[in-house]
C-alpha cells in the first residue's frame, strides 16, 4: 500500500473522526474518537511522513444523519476547497456520511472536483477514477442502508423498552430526574422525583383544578415567586398546558408523542415533530406525582374551557360564558315571523333543555341582571379600596422579617452554647437546661413564622378591577359596540356564569295564591308564570 501514498505529506492530509451507531454503545463519544485516533496515528506514522498535525484533525461530537447537521464536517468540506489539502484520512468511508443519496452525491461532487483523495486503512480512493468512484458510492449507499435498517431495529427496541415501563427520553419531564435501575441483569432508564420541581407540578394542578386559575394567571404567579420554568426566562402558557396533559405525572410512559414528520417548504425537506393525538401509553416504573382523580379533573376542565372559533362571528355577548346548571351552554334564540319582524323577545335557552327542563330567560332579563352584578361589584370594590390602606400587608411583612431575625438569633445562640459546652467545660446539667430552652423558643418562633406566612393578606389591585368592570359595563350598555367586542370585555370580567331556573308553570285560579299572585295579576299577566332565576358567578381574577 506504500505506493499509494507516494507524494503525500502529513501536513497536506486532514483527519476526520466521528462516532457511529455501529460502534460499541457502552463507549462514550470521546472514547470512540480516541480509539480511532490511535488507529489513524499508527497508520500515518507507517505510511505518511508522520502523525497528522493537531490543527488538521476534525473531531465530530454532534450526532446527525445529514452533513448539514455536522458542524465539523461542514468545516472540513470548506477546508478542502484549498489546493493545499490533498487527502482526508478516515477510519472508513461511511464515517463521512450515512445520509441519503442527496448527501452522497454532494460529498462525491465536492471531493471529486477539489481533487481530494480519501484514505482509509483498507484503501485509498481517487474519485477521478471511475472504478474507485463506484466503490466509494457503493460504500456510502451501504452505510445509508445499514442506517435505515439499524433505525428500524432501534425503533423496535425502544418500543419494547417503553412497553416495559422505561423512560427512554433524553430530557426528563419537569418534576423528575432521569436515573437507571437494575432489573435482573439489565440497567433500565426510569424517572425519580425531583422534590423541588415535583412540588411545583402539584401546585400547578392544584391551582388549575381546585382554585380554578387559568394558565396565564398560573404562569404569572409562578414568575412572581421566582420559580424557574423548564425553559426560558418566564413560564409560558404552552409549557403549563403541556404539563397539565403529561401522563408521566400519573406514573405512565408514552410512545410516539412527537413523531418526526418530513414536510416540504420552499422546495426543501424540513423535519418537524408535531404533537400526536394517537400516541401510546404504558404503565411506567416511576412513582406518580398526581392522583388519577386530579389529573382527570384537569383534562375535563381543559375540554370544557373552549372558545368560539376564530372564523365564527359572535352574536351573543355571553358566548362561552353562560352555562346551564346541567353543564351545557346557554344559546341565544331569536324568533322571527316570515316577514322578518320579531315574533317574540330573544331568549337564552339551555342546549339540552329537553332533558334538563331548565326554564329559559329573555335576553333583556339576563343582560339587566349582569349589569346589576357588575354595578354592585364596582361599588364593593370602591368601598374596599377606600378601607384598604395596605397597612395590614405591610405589618405582616414586618412581622415576618422580625420573626426571621429572631429565629436567626436563636440559632446563633444555640451554636454559642455548644461552643461554651465543648470549649469552656460548661456543666452538662446547665447546658441541657439552656439548650432545651433555646430549642423550645426556636420551635415556637418557627410555628409563628409559618402561621404569619400562611395568613399573609392577598394583595388586590382594586383600581384595575374597577377599570375592567366599568369598561365591560359601558360596552354592554352601548348599542354601537358589536356583540363580539362586548363578549371580549365580558371575558375580562367573568370566568363562568352558571344559570338555573325552575320550569315555568301554567297559572290557574287554583294555584295563583300558592304562586303569590292575585286574581288581578292573573287576568292581566297571561297564563304562564316563570319563577325567578339564579346565577352563580365566577369572576376572573
Amino acid at each position: 500500500m506504500r505506493y499509494e501514498m507516494e507524494g503525500f505529506n502529513s501536513d497536506e492530509v486532514y483527519e476526520y473522526l466521528r462516532k457511529s451507531r455501529s460502534d460499541d454503545p457502552c463507549l462514550s463519544v470521546e472514547e470512540v474518537l480516541e480509539k480511532h485516533e490511535r488507529i489513524l496515528r499508527d497508520y500515518a506514522e507507517k505510511y505518511l511522513t508522520g502523525p497528522v498535525p493537531e490543527k488538521n484533525i476534525f473531531r465530530e461530537v454532534a450526532s446527525s444523519e445529514t452533513i448539514d447537521g455536522r458542524p465539523e464536517m461542514l468545516r472540513l468540506l470548506k477546508a478542502v476547497e484549498s489546493p493545499a489539502v490533498k487527502a482526508i484520512l478516515v477510519v472508513e468511508v461511511q464515517r463521512l456520511s450515512r445520509g441519503d443519496l442527496e448527501d452522497a452525491g454532494r460529498l462525491i461532487k465536492l471531493l471529486r472536483y477539489t481533487n481530494t483523495k480519501i484514505i482509509t486503512p483498507q484503501k485509498t480512493y481517487d474519485l477521478h477514477d471511475e472504478y474507485d468512484r463506484d466503490i466509494f458510492e457503493r460504500e456510502l449507499k451501504r452505510g445509508n442502508e445499514y442506517l435505515e435498517y439499524f433505525k428500524k431495529i432501534q425503533a423496535r427496541g425502544r418500543m419494547a423498552s417503553v412497553q416495559d415501563g422505561n423512560y427512554i427520553g433524553s430530557v426528563p419531564p419537569y418534576g423528575y430526574d432521569k436515573i437507571f435501575v437494575t432489573v435482573g441483569k439489565k440497567k433500565c432508564p426510569t424517572l425519580q422525583e425531583n422534590k423541588e420541581q415535583a412540588d411545583v407540578v402539584r401546585m400547578i394542578f392544584d391551582m388549575y383544578v381546585n382554585k380554578d386559575m387559568g394558565i396565564f394567571r398560573i404562569g404569572n404567579y409562578l414568575d412572581s415567586l421566582g420559580i424557574k420554568p423548564p425553559k426560558g426566562a418566564h413560564w409560558s402558557p404552552a409549557a403549563i398546558q403541556d404539563m397539565l396533559q403529561n401522563v408521566h405525572y400519573i406514573g405512565k410512559v408514552k410512545w410516539n408523542w412527537r413523531k418526526t414528520v418530513n414536510v416540504v417548504e420552499n422546495q426543501e425537506v424540513i423535519k418537524t415533530r408535531p404533537k400526536s393525538e394517537n400516541y401510546l401509553v404504558f404503565d411506567g416504573k416511576h412513582e406518580r406525582l398526581i392522583s388519577d382523580e386530579l389529573f382527570e379533573a384537569a383534562q375535563e376542565k381543559r375540554g370544557r374551557n373552549h372558545r368560539a372559533k376564530a372564523d365564527t362571528k359572535v352574536r351573543n355577548p355571553l358566548a362561552s360564558l353562560l352555562f346551564c346548571r346541567c353543564g351545557r351552554a346557554m344559546s341565544l334564540r331569536i324568533y322571527k315571523k316570515h316577514d322578518g319582524s320579531e315574533r317574540s323577545a330573544p331568549r337564552l335557552i339551555c342546549d339540552d333543555q329537553t332533558h334538563c327542563n331548565t326554564g329559559s330567560v329573555t335576553y333583556d332579563e339576563m343582560i339587566t341582571r349582569i349589569c346589576e352584578i357588575m354595578e354592585d361589584s364596582i361599588a364593593d370594590f370602591k368601598v374596599q379600596m377606600k378601607n384598604d390602606k395596605k397597612d395590614s400587608r405591610q405589618l405582616h411583612t414586618r412581622l415576618i422579617s422580625s420573626l426571621e431575625r429572631k429565629l436567626s438569633d436563636l440559632e446563633e445562640k444555640e451554636l454559642k452554647q455548644w461552643e461554651k459546652y465543648s470549649e469552656d467545660n460548661m456543666p452538662k446539667n446547665i447546658f441541657d437546661k439552656l439548650n432545651e430552652k433555646v430549642l423550645k423558643e426556636q420551635e415556637e418562633v418557627r410555628n409563628a413564622l409559618q402561621r404569619a406566612r400562611e395568613s399573609m393578606p392577598e394583595e388586590i389591585d382594586y383600581e384595575e378591577k374597577i377599570m375592567r368592570f366599568s369598561d365591560a359595563l359601558s360596552a354592554l350598555n352601548n348599542p354601537d359596540i358589536s356583540d363580539e367586542l362586548k363578549n371580549r370585555y365580558l371575558k375580562n370580567v367573568f370566568e363562568r356564569i352558571t344559570y338555573y331556573r325552575e320550569k315555568p308553570v301554567r297559572v290557574t285560579r287554583r294555584n295563583c295564591t300558592v304562586l303569590g299572585l292575585s286574581t288581578n295579576e292573573l287576568k292581566t299577566g297571561g297564563n304562564w308564570y316563570s319563577p325567578p332565576f339564579e346565577l352563580d358567578v365566577a369572576f376572573r381574577k
